[in-house]
Parts: structure tokens; C-alpha cells; sequence
């Protein structure tokens, strides 16, 4: 996991770069930044709903995202089929799994967003405008 006096860190470094950035590149950073950047307390809420995966998808991870789907609909056909044991199973081992990305989601948020940021100036350096 990632520690927030590391992630503090990183992005202190991730905006001192920024801040070197002349007004045009600066203005497409802003926007790169803005599509990318995401909410802790929005992960957090998507969390609540950890069999269907949309905390996951909310952060890109697509594939974590369609397994945890898939493995929440698995088991919530199986509890509704009458086999309530094979079901309550797959839930408390997702339960089991995704509790720590609750404990954590700021963490797991701001590295999001540090990788956001740090895409982002590297866009930013590829265009042909930037000095």
C-alpha cells in the first residue's frame, strides 16, 4: 500500500513541475487534470456497492471492475436461485477482499490521482508547443 507521506510527496514533486509550466501548457494541463482527477468521497460511496464493482470503474481499473461484476452477479443469481450458502460465500470473500480498498480509499484515490497528474504532464512535454 501506499503511505501518505509518500503520496504527499510525490505530488508536492508532481506540482512543482506543474509550476514550471508557461501559461499555454499550463492551461492543457489544467484540462487533462481535470477529466482525470477523482473524489475520495465519491470512491468511497461506490465502495458501499463492492459487488458490483463500481468503485473500480470509477478509478479505470476495468479489469477489477468486471471481475468484481461478474463475481457480484454470480452470487447474488445464486442467493436468489435458493443456493444462499454458494452465494453468501463469493460476498464475504469479495466482503473479505474489498474491505481494505474501503479502509484505504484515500490512499488509493490520491495515488489515482498522482498517476493522473503525472500523465498528464507527460502530455503536456509531448506536445510540439512545449519549451
Amino acid at each position: 500500500m501506499f503511505s501518505e507521506k509518500e503520496l504527499n510527496l510525490d505530488e508536492t514533486e508532481l506540482r512543482e513541475q506543474v509550476a514550471l509550466l508557461n501559461e499555454p501548457d499550463l492551461e492543457a494541463y489544467v484540462r487533462c487534470e481535470s477529466v482525470g482527477v477523482k473524489r475520495a468521497s465519491v470512491y468511497a460511496a461506490l465502495n458501499c456497492l463492492f459487488f458490483l464493482g463500481a468503485h473500480h470503474f470509477y478509478l479505470n481499473r476495468w479489469l477489477r471492475g468486471i471481475i468484481a461484476l461478474l463475481l457480484g452477479v454470480s452470487a447474488l443469481s445464486l442467493v436468489s436461485s435458493g443456493q444462499v450458502l454458494y452465494g453468501s460465500v463469493i460476498l464475504l470473500a469479495m466482503a473479505i477482499v474489498e474491505i481494505p480498498q474501503l479502509l484505504n480509499y484515500e490512499h488509493l484515490v490520491h495515488a489515482h490521482n498522482n498517476n493522473v497528474m503525472r500523465h498528464c504532464l507527460t502530455q503536456v512535454r509531448k506536445s510540439p508547443r512545449y519549451n
